[in-house]
């Protein structure tokens, strides 16, 4: 008795918390991200075409720089690029290099949630993969950025999803391959199939998962907010409930052991991450890691011939990305193991360096949480100087 007693309390502590914690509005968060380092602010709303209203951050630098746009991947969030603070976030290493940084936040995510007409408990809202997010969310943040700076080229930088979605939009609306300076593309999540994740046999359980996401009409994965099982984990993470060796053993089963994440602010992270995204942006992956191919969403053969003019979806037109690319990757990831972006880089037409990341057990989600990834940024940071943005003025 005495022991359902605490339980309930502890219960009742920990759903109180969550409420305590999720207080903060979205634009809040975002804010906060920069600000508490000391760093200047702005927000941005841009919408897409498609109505969806998506949130920028930027932290303002030198006028005469070439803007730099810096993507999340799937499940994360402009926070993710600013966790680490002041010289081992890559949004704050750029800024102390005078450049203009953008953070962006794709369709979907805890700070993107808004639509012209459609809320995001509706489950059309959701009906998106990451192939929309390269047709309408990218270009969107492009067009912004360059009509409320002086620079007609921007340098862009991507992990994961960020990479995906570009090559969406340059093959897909290969007009834009002009307007970038650069292009920085960490573990690109084009070709897939050799990933060994559980996390990739979860999503190319195709069937189960639609059906599962039908029935419940959930549509949302890894979502945050009152009640979320994020939120929670989080809050039983703050209060001491979840110890963090289980967090990380967690995490570790996903993406393989590489005890590197700094222990000081894995709370920061849990705090917003994961962010959440659409069901269909997990099965467009797990379509492509079956498929062992890099092509358009797969809606079935009937759906496919009205949509395609043929039963199987076509490959992206990766010949179309003329902008020039700079890849980073490594054997340990096992999302996107290095021979996939090897495959990458023999069908884009513009790949002007290649960097294997030497260490052995560096992960996915190293390229934003490792300790020691700031020495990747910097080397990041420091070819922007190198790369001459044409026409930074307007004509």
């Amino acid at each position: 008795m005495a022991g359902s007693v605490v339980l309930k309390l502890i219960l009742t502590l920990v759903l109180c918390t969550v409420q305590v914690l999720c207080a903060k509005k979205p634009a809040e968060v975002l804010r906060h991200s920069v600000t508490r380092y000391g760093y200047p602010v702005e927000l941005h709303k841009v919408t897409t075409q498609d109505g969806y209203i998506l949130s920028l951050v930027r932290i303002p630098g030198k006028s005469g720089k070439a803007p730099v746009l810096i993507l999340h991947g799937l499940l994360s969030s402009s926070v993710d690029w600013t966790v680490q603070g002041p010289d081992k976030s890559i949004s704050f290493i750029a800024s102390d290099e005078g450049n203009d940084v953008w953070l962006g936040n794709v369709r979907g995510n805890t700070f993107s949630k808004e639509h012209k007409t459609l809320s995001s408990k509706e489950s059309e809202f959701w009906h998106f993969s990451f192939h929309e997010i390269g047709l309408y969310d990218l270009p969107a943040m492009v067009d912004y950025i360059r009509s409320n700076t002086s620079s007609d080229t921007i340098h862009y930088v991507g992990h994961s999803q960020g990479g995906t979605v570009f090559l969406v939009m340059a093959s897909m609306r290969p007009d834009y391959n002009r307007k970038f300076a650069s292009v920085h593309l960490m573990a690109p999540a084009a070709y897939i199939y050799h990933a060994t994740s559980p996390a990739v046999d979860f999503a190319s359980r195709i069937d189960e998962l639609e059906m599962f996401a039908k029935l419940t009409r959930s549509y949302e994965i890894g979502g945050r907010g009152p009640g979320s099982s994020m939120d929670l984990v989080y809050a039983g993470h703050k209060t001491g409930l979840v110890p963090t060796s289980l967090v990380l053993t967690n995490i570790w089963y996903l993406v393989g052991v590489h005890d590197s994440i700094n222990r000081t602010v894995l709370g920061e992270i849990l705090a917003n991450t994961p962010a959440g995204c659409s069901v269909y942006q997990l099965l467009h992956y797990g379509q492509n890691y079956l498929a062992k191919s890099f092509q358009m969403y797969d809606y079935g053969p009937v759906r496919n011939i009205q949509r395609y003019g043929s039963k199987i979806p076509p490959e992206y037109p990766l010949q179309k990305v003329t902008a020039p690319i700079m890849l980073y990757y490594s054997a340990g990831d096992n999302f996107v193991p290095a021979e996939d972006v090897e495959e990458l880089a023999d069908q884009l037409p513009n790949v002007v360096h290649k960097h294997m990341i030497g260490l052995r057990k560096w992960n996915h989600i190293d390229y934003l949480f490792d300790g020691s990834a700031h020495r990747l940024y910097r080397m990041i940071v420091a070819s922007l100087r190198n790369q001459s943005a044409d026409g930074n003025s307007r004509k």
